[in-house]
């Protein structure tokens, strides 16, 4: 069998939990319609709508209804515009459906710490109404104790088995935050696209740190493709053996302008892993196994 086959064997049936769909505050190359119409046609599953502005469960029931053929997710980014570590945007997301929360990204103060605003260099924001304070966000107070909103949407997310990404907060606060979640009991911790490296580098024993407290690592295609390259694909690989496979997931983190679109940069992801030598059968368990645990889907 040719590559061209087993890549579209493993993309059969995938989930990508990472897709970044407009409309949005940042240009994407497509809305959420026609990344799920994309992902159809190329025999995925499912993919999980994710947006910086906030909540897309809404968004995903309204596709559903639209596009047969692939199941569509969503769920809640607590920036600015949900009134960041908000639990009453967490239930209320959750109520709608949300599969994954994830703490705040480009509002983190980590990522405006280090990108001087809420927004990225490479990419433009729509201009805003009025000119709002950039105050980043923490998980930690003063003291350096995890705030009481952020236990509370904890504890959201332990009562109803959904899944709490790390996002942009600092390297600290994500150690903080996921022995404060494994404590509790939360089993579904993914730790956002570990190779963003212009915020942060992750050893491989620390990311092992993180698996031992419960935590699955996130490789996103993204940065390994032209225009928003990174890291390379043997980097990639070395932390996923690093680990062990059964403790990644694997998601594209794409629909940015001059990339990809989600579903492609999948495919040629995935193809950069089988050049490295890593076999199929972990390349299907990180694609599908994990997302399936993780959204709680049967």
């Amino acid at each position: 069998m040719n590559k061209t086959d087993i890549i579209n064997r493993i993309l059969s049936g995938a989930i990508d939990c990472h897709v970044h769909a407009g409309p949005g505050i940042f240009a994407r190359t497509g809305d959420a319609i026609n990344f799920a119409k994309q992902a159809r046609t190329y025999g995925m599953r499912g993919i999980v709508l994710k947006n910086h502005q906030g909540i897309t469960s809404d968004t995903a029931t309204l596709v559903n209804k639209m596009v047969s053929g692939v199941d569509v997710y969503g769920g809640v980014v607590l920036n600015r515009y949900v009134g960041g570590i908000n639990p009453y945007a967490v239930e209320i997301a959750i109520r709608l459906g949300a599969k994954i929360v994830w703490m705040p990204t480009q509002w983190a103060k980590h990522h405006v710490d280090t990108f001087g605003a809420a927004q990225y260099k490479h990419m433009k924001q729509t201009k805003s109404v009025v000119d709002l304070p950039m105050k980043g966000i923490s998980i930690l107070d003063e003291k350096g104790n995890i705030t009481p909103e952020t236990k509370q949407v904890l504890q959201i997310i332990k009562e109803t088995d959904v899944a709490l990404a790390t996002s942009h907060l600092t390297k600290e606060e994500i150690k903080i935050l996921v022995k404060e979640a494994n404590k509790m009991g939360i089993n579904k911790i993914i730790i956002t696209h570990i190779t963003f490296t212009e915020l942060w580098k992750w050893s491989i024993q620390e990311q092992r740190e993180l698996v031992d407290m419960g935590a699955t690592i996130e490789h996103v295609a993204v940065y390994c493709m032209e225009n928003r390259y990174l890291v390379s694909p043997k980097e990639v690989v070395e932390m996923i053996e690093g680990v062990g496979y059964k403790n990644v997931l694997i998601g594209s983190d794409c629909g940015q302008l001059r990339l990809p679109a989600p579903p492609e940069a999948l495919r040629l992801f995935v193809g950069m892993l089988l050049d490295e030598g890593t076999e199929e059968y972990k390349i299907h368990y990180m694609m599908k196994d994990n997302p399936i645990r993780l959204l709680g889907l049967g």
